[in-house]
């Protein structure tokens, strides 16, 4: 196999799929060798390794199709077709097959060796031409007889409700002379999940789990019955006796008897094919549903090949230089780093007070020296952390496309996600916590804004709805848009709605922009009804909590009948951050720098008062301030001038100055929650170890930007 390494020539977006496509088909040849090493011992072929190559044929095909690689995809599709022939009867598995199997896992490889080698795509076009002609050629032939299954005394809805997979093996069962039994049991509804998944554990240890389905017939209001169908080579009493669940009885349907069958297959788990069943204790009754009269399993037809003599034997070398690392590892590294950059600014203190002194300057200045080479490589090594913690939009907007499907469906709206800056990176754990905030508010775009398509033709819209999401990187932040172009939010509505809650008084003034605010007010919500999507007041309140947690802050715009927009702005890492330091009355503080847009030295007459509130004039626009010392009720340090230190801050299009009374330079800082019996303090992020080895506290910016709003008209 021509496999090539990774290097530059490729782009970060190829690199990607091929560390992907090289893990499906690392788990297709693992299961190709197994089912080849079954067809030599003659023993029967465990179904899952069928379905664990059907999936992986599957997933490579939607990934090739998403990265635009033709050749991957088409080939992948003939063989999932071929694969899934062959896991429900209608293919055979003989040497035609497996050869067919075993020469295309070998050309996916030398097609990922080769990806963005034009040439080499061109010269492999015929081998997938003639691949393919060979795949349909396996999959024609006799299928095998089936067994019917109206001699099973099984309740005909559970027999409709069995799909093509499912009837396939049973019929497979049934042939090779197994008995099928019916496990009918019965859980209470609240706690269902963990006694199904128990009992399907159990019944799995003695055969092949069929079905699990709801089981017909009457049951108390609050429980559920379950009927699983198994394929055993134990008697319906044996298993009974297996099981340990209370009220077991057997009830024999059938005069035939069991023919053994052979001891080599393993239980077989096709859990994958139907969803999992979750892990509690209920009743269960067990049925002899049918005894096979069918003969012993008859030898295999065919003996599945071997590599015939000095056939090339392919590479076993990796194409993907990709490493996958558990993100618990990559925080352990972090912290490590985090001490490092600690010590790093220890050292600087140390090297600077040497060379303020004359007696220890030469030894200061060769410290200092060795502080700078250290300073260097630590800042690599931080960069590259941080670059490793770096993952793409792409895997949330996925997770987003699958549940517009579905909302689409369940809300019966036609409506068109488009996703725009799917390769925008942010730290891993930021994009774990953003999953839940953005799944809320397009769940609230399908239920709340979107109209129904009647709706949208009486107003002139297009019947088709649109939502769309925008990410990119704006300075040190990451934003992320979600526009519809649904019916607006009508503020004199909410107007109403909070004055109805007593979140307002009757006579307060509500600007629109406050009115927006409302919406992420825990509880809050305009719908008078509950339906499955929304209206439990449970959405944006969790916006909001979920996005302050770690920093970033959401806004909302929205125009009647035209549509709505809320920005969330997020930082791009938690880890190691810069941080401006500052001083107010006898404290030190620490500022993210990511939230720091300048710092100014004003003059105090510049700084001017209007209804109660402090501002400065920035450039032309309203700049308003903020006291650090009157938000932490500290006594201010004695002015020595006649000037004010402003750091301005931004976030999102907020603005805010916070006047400070000393600047103290720029340090690295390492983020660390406080412990203790208080550890919620509005406007402390956490904490931070300075290179002297004390201890600062970070201010949490979003809480001081969000907290002008509502202070502009209680002033």
């Amino acid at each position: 196999m021509a496999a090539q390494s990774q290097g530059p020539g490729r782009s970060k977006a190829q690199r990607e799929f091929v560390s992907e496509a090289e893990e499906l088909l690392e788990r297709m040849q693992s299961n190709l060798a197994d089912l080849e090493d079954q067809g030599e011992d003659g023993s029967e072929v465990d179904p899952e390794l069928v379905n664990g190559l059907f999936r992986a044929a599957h997933s490579l095909k939607g990934l090739a199709g998403m990265f635009g690689h033709e050749a991957i995809a088409t080939l992948s599709h003939h063989l999932e077709n071929a694969l899934d022939a062959l896991r429900l009867g209608r293919a055979t598995l003989g040497p035609t097959m497996v050869a067919v199997l075993r020469e295309s896992a070998a050309e996916f490889g030398e097609l990922l060796g080769g990806l963005g080698d034009a040439e080499a795509e061109e010269a492999a076009a015929p081998k997938i031409a003639d691949l393919v002609v060979r795949i349909e050629a396996a999959c024609e032939g006799e299928a095998p007889a089936e067994e019917g299954l109206d001699a099973l005394a099984l309740d005909p809805t559970l027999l409709r409700a069995l799909t093509e997979y499912e009837e396939h093996r049973l019929r497979e069962n049934l042939r090779r002379g197994r008995t099928i039994l019916l496990v009918e049991a019965t859980f209470e509804i609240l706690s269902f999940d963990e006694g199904l998944a128990e009992l399907g554990r159990a019944v799995r240890e003695v055969g092949e789990l069929i079905s699990t389905l709801p089981s017909p017939g009457e049951a108390p209001e609050s429980q559920i019955r379950f009927a699983l169908l198994l394929a055993s080579d134990v008697d319906a009493d044996t298993l009974r006796s297996r099981l340990d669940f209370p009220h077991v009885s057997v009830r024999r349907v059938s005069d035939g008897a069991a023919t053994a069958a052979p001891a080599t297959p393993a239980p077989v788990d096709t859990s994958a094919v139907k969803p999992a069943e979750a892990p509690p204790t209920g009743t269960a009754e067990v049925s002899a549903v049918a005894e096979s009269e069918s003969p012993s399993p008859p030898p295999p037809s065919e003996d599945v090949p071997t590599p015939a003599d000095g056939a090339e034997i392919e590479s076993l070398r990796s194409i993907s230089e990709t490493v996958r690392v558990d993100i618990r590892k990559l925080d352990e590294l972090m912290n490590l780093v985090g001490e490092l950059v600690i010590q790093r600014s220890a050292i600087e203190s140390v090297a600077r007070r040497l060379m303020d002194e004359p007696g220890t300057a030469r030894v200061g200045a060769e410290l200092g020296k060795i502080y700078q080479g250290l300073d260097r490589k630590l800042r690599e090594l931080q960069a590259g952390v941080l670059e490793v913690r770096m993952v793409p939009l792409r895997q949330v907007f996925e997770k987003l496309s699958r549940v517009a499907r579905r909302l689409r469906r369940d809300l019966g709206k036609e409506v068109r996600l488009e996703l725009n800056g799917a390769d925008t990176e942010l730290d891993k754990l930021i994009v774990e916590q953003l999953v839940d905030p953005l799944m809320h508010v397009v769940r609230n775009a399908f239920d709340h804004a979107i109209e129904t398509p009647d709706e949208r033709t009486a107003a002139g819209k297009d019947p088709e709805g649109s939502i769309r999401l925008d990410a990119y990187q704006r300075g040190n932040h990451v934003v992320i848009e979600v526009i519809d172009d649904g019916r607006g939010i009508d503020p004199d509505r909410i107007r109403a709605r909070a004055r109805e809650l007593g979140l307002v008084s009757a006579d307060q003034p509500i600007s629109d922009r406050e009115a927006f605010d409302l919406l992420f007010s825990a509880g809050f919500s305009t719908r008078t009804e509950v339906t499955a999507t929304s209206g439990r007041g449970v959405g944006m309140d969790v916006v909001k909590a979920n996005l302050t947690s770690f920093g970033g802050i959401v806004d909302l715009e929205s125009v009647l009948g035209r549509g709505t927009k809320v920005t969330m702005t997020l930082p791009t890492t938690l880890a190691i951050i810069q941080a401006l330091i500052v001083g107010a009355g006898d404290q030190t503080y620490a500022i993210p720098l990511t939230s720091v847009l300048e710092t100014l030295v004003v003059e105090a007459g510049e700084i001017q008062k209007s209804d109660g509130r402090e501002l400065m004039n920035l450039r032309g626009e309203a700049l308003p301030l903020r006291r650090l010392t009157e938000e932490f009720e500290l006594a201010p340090s004695p002015a020595d001038s006649n000037n004010e230190f402003v750091v301005v801050l931004g976030l999102g299009g907020s603005r805010l100055g916070l006047v400070v009374d000393r600047l103290l330079g720029q340090e690295d800082a390492v983020i660390k929650p406080i412990q203790g019996p208080v550890t919620d303090v509005p406007g402390i992020a956490g904490a931070t170890e300075l290179g002297d080895q004390n201890a600062v506290l970070v201010l949490d910016i979003t809480t001081f930007i969000e907290d002008v709003h509502r202070r502009k008209e209680a002033a």
